[in-house]
């Protein structure tokens, strides 16, 4: 068990080198085919985001006519002000309401295919995948992952694009009313978006390690479950506690390493914030009081109102990159799936293929099971669990293989329907080489009771 752990970690850190090394953007892209589908939906998302975005500067501008006008001896229309106030939080409700359906209906459908596509290659995959990954694993990363990374992803993309229109609409407000005051906003971009790409990094690595960790623990105790009787039986329960502790210690330090990067990014941004905020603030009184740009009260206020609209937006896309990170994460593994596990060969080649269709793939085999030294060998430096093993099956004849447990018995069977591969020699059926039949040809000869009895929870009927 301590090999296959330093296996997994060897390979995740691979995996995580590897993903750092790819942009957001190709990370993204990656995604598109799942989610990418729905562009009229897209197209009505985005539009909505935006005109939600434009009614942020509408707030601030009504101060500059009401306090200008409003309050002095100049005519403002008293109705003027309840159907502008109402109008514009009418639009802007619509408009959100509209693009989180939108959103909401993109995560959801594009949730689906990526999970009916990892079901399909599941159930088609080569059957060295159920080696190598838990049933715990496999089952977190297709049900409990897809969603949450879907949800995650989706949502803070909506932040994302609300925000972001929010922030360009307030921003060219405030350049429309004093563009030197505004010039001052720039300075946080440069170091906010250091200061994002440095701990997105660093979260990004703490949330593959989670991820590894939390599929380790969970393997324990499915293990313990499964094989509870054997460990009250030697005894074993305090070494498995032991092993739980260390691996729950381990995933209890990486959460907090992961909170410590992800609640440092807000303060640090919103520093930053303050201090151009305030650098704004002094300047624009110093304007005010010289007189400077025609200055009005409605125009400051509007102008300072506008200014401190840009804090909500700028905090909340200081926090992002965490929901952006652990989003993009959890559905890369399932992409990772994808991508790198193998399909069951289903071929069979021409010389053989009329041959097989006409003998013996739609009816009952008839003639002998051959093993011609066939030797299994599962790793390059394991034991074999198979060596020049020969042996002919007649038609009608009943075979028992009798020996201790490890000695091949279960390689043996599961060799007939490929469950795994000879590492050398071959096992003909009807003297074809099993090889060459068509997989779910070759599966319907035989009928199996499996060690590991499972009962699918379905009518008998299906």
């Amino acid at each position: 068990m301590v090999t296959r752990s330093k296996i997994k970690r060897m390979t995740q850190t691979a995996t995580e080198t590897a993903s750092q090394e790819i942009s957001f953007l190709q990370r993204m892209r990656r995604l598109w085919p799942f989610f990418g589908q729905q562009r009229a939906v897209w197209f009505l998302a985005i539009t909505a985001t935006v005109v939600a975005a434009c009614t942020e500067p509408l707030i601030p501008a009504l101060f500059k006519p009401l306090l200008d006008e409003g309050f002095s001896e100049k005519s403002l229309p008293l109705w003027w002000v309840p159907i502008a106030v109402i109008g514009i939080f009418l639009i802007r409700g619509l408009a959100f309401f509209v693009s989180q359906y939108a959103l909401a209906r993109i995560a959801n459908d594009g949730m689906q295919a990526l999970r009916e596509a990892l079901f399909q290659r599941l159930i088609q995959a080569e059957m060295a995948i159920f080696g190598k990954q838990s049933a715990s694993a496999l089952s977190n990363t297709l049900v409990y992952e897809v969603q949450n990374g879907a949800t995650q992803l989706i949502s803070a993309l909506l932040g994302l694009s609300r925000d972001g229109f929010t922030l360009v609409a307030l921003i060219a407000y405030l350049m429309y009313l004093n563009w030197k005051l505004t010039l001052v906003v720039f300075v946080v971009v440069p170091g906010s978006a250091w200061i994002m790409k440095k701990l997105s990094k660093r979260l990004y690595g703490l949330t593959r390690d989670s991820q590894a960790a939390t599929d380790e623990l969970a393997y324990v105790v499915e293990e313990n479950v499964l094989a509870h009787r054997i460990i009250r039986l030697h005894g074993a329960q305090s070494s498995q506690a032991s092993r739980f502790q260390i691996l729950s210690q381990r995933l209890r330090n990486l959460a907090l390493k992961s909170t410590v990067a992800s609640a440092a990014m807000s303060p640090l941004t919103q520093l930053m914030a303050a201090v151009a905020l305030s650098s704004v603030l002094v300047v624009a009184l110093i304007q005010s009081r010289s007189g400077l740009q025609g200055a009005t009260v409605g125009g400051f206020v509007a102008f300072i109102t506008a200014m401190l609209m840009l804090v909500s937006p700028i905090k909340r896309l200081a926090d992002i990159a965490t929901p952006i990170t652990r989003g993009l994460a959890a559905l890369e593994r399932g992409l990772q799936l994808l991508e790198e596990v193998a399909i069951e060969s289903a071929s069979t080649t021409e010389s053989d293929a009329d041959l097989v269709s006409s003998h013996s793939a739609l009816h009952a085999a008839s003639q002998p099971i051959e093993f011609e030294n066939v030797t299994v060998q599962y790793a390059g430096d394991a034991p074999a669990a198979l060596r020049n093993f020969n042996l002919t099956i007649e038609p009608g004849e009943t075979v028992a293989f009798v020996g201790p447990s490890g000695s091949g018995k279960t390689t043996l069977v599961n060799l007939l329907p490929k469950f795994v591969l000879p590492s050398q020699g071959r096992i003909k059926l009807s003297g074809v080489d099993i090889a060459n039949w068509p997989l779910q040809a070759l599966r319907s000869q035989f009928a199996m009771v499996s060690q590991d009895v499972v009962m699918l929870n379905d009518t008998v009927g299906a």
